[in-house]
């Protein structure tokens, strides 16, 4: 397959290594960043659009790209001055809409999951090298330059096409950007867990509830039930940190409400599933939230 021919081409520890430098460096820095900088984040994660933003940009500028590109052959022909002005404008708008496409792109990268981290890498090489490319092409354009500028974008279809086809396969065979958590459809009614003297406060537990997996959190007089896997890449929450009334997940720092499982900081754009908890005769009971 070429799936797996991509991923021995790939197979390169140096390409690893540098790759999750440049990941944990960014990530960091984000982190170090204050409000203002993770708050950026979330919105160039998606977190507002309860997916990831990144995918959903690329769609603009690679339309705007492919369009440019077809009425440059177009205008190949006739050298029509109407064909060539779409052309240009095509380019224009597919560059300019690469600039928040980058920006999220870069959000994304510096929380990819190990596993994935070089074949990310590269395809924002690849993209890297086409936007260069195809800014180069505006430039030509604006000189008069239509041969240049056509052999520009020509050459950036290509490099974007093959980072193009690594990012499909960082979604469908990676897995980046899918919701890593399953739905859980019960219990819809109350069902016994544990002991509530077996949850000390401010300790976490991870209990199997209809064959799901459920943190319990006890901490200053209240008792919260949330799903126990991270949504961005399966991280055990329960591992996590606690504070303020929500859980950091231990791998790539997504954090969430305990109270109701929203996400509060991404790189998860999912929520985590929110239970019901009840104490009855000294038995901790949860039932899945009902739907509002």
């Amino acid at each position: 397959m070429i799936s797996e021919r991509v991923d021995l081409a790939l197979d390169n520890a140096q390409l690893e290594e540098l790759a999750l430098n440049l990941a944990h460096t960014v990530h960091k820095a984000v982190l170090n960043g204050g409000n203002g900088a993770r708050e950026t984040a979330d919105l160039l994660h998606g977190i507002w659009l309860g997916h990831p933003l990144h995918p959903a940009l690329t769609d603009l500028v690679v339309g705007a790209w492919t369009l440019g590109t077809l009425f440059d052959l177009i205008s190949l022909r006739d050298h029509n001055q109407q064909v060539e002005r779409i052309a240009d404008t095509l380019t224009t708008v597919g560059n300019y809409a690469a600039l928040p496409t980058i920006l999220s792109g870069l959000t994304d990268f510096s929380t990819i999951p190990d596993p994935a981290a070089k074949t990310a890498l590269t395809h924002a090489l690849f993209n890297g090298a086409g936007f260069a490319l195809q800014v180069a092409s505006a430039r030509a354009r604006h000189e008069g330059d239509r041969k240049r500028a056509t052999s520009f974008s020509a050459v950036a279809m290509i490099l974007m096409s093959a980072g193009a086809y690594l990012g499909g396969h960082l979604v469908y065979n990676k897995k980046v950007g899918v919701k890593q958590s399953d739905e859980a459809t019960e219990p819809q009614e109350w069902t016994p867990t544990l002991e509530l003297t077996k949850i000390r406060e401010g300790e976490p537990r991870r209990v199997e509830v209809a064959g799901h997996p459920v943190l319990l959190y006890r901490a200053r007089g209240s008792l919260w039930a949330i799903g126990a896997v991270c949504p961005h890449a399966g991280g055990p929450l329960e591992q996590g940190k606690f504070f303020d009334g929500c859980v950091q997940c231990p791998w790539h720092d997504s954090v969430f409400a305990l109270q109701d499982g929203s996400v509060v900081h991404g790189p998860s754009t999912y929520p985590v599933q929110h239970y019901e908890v009840r104490v009855q005769n000294g038995m901790v009971e949860v039932r899945l939230e009902p739907p509002r």
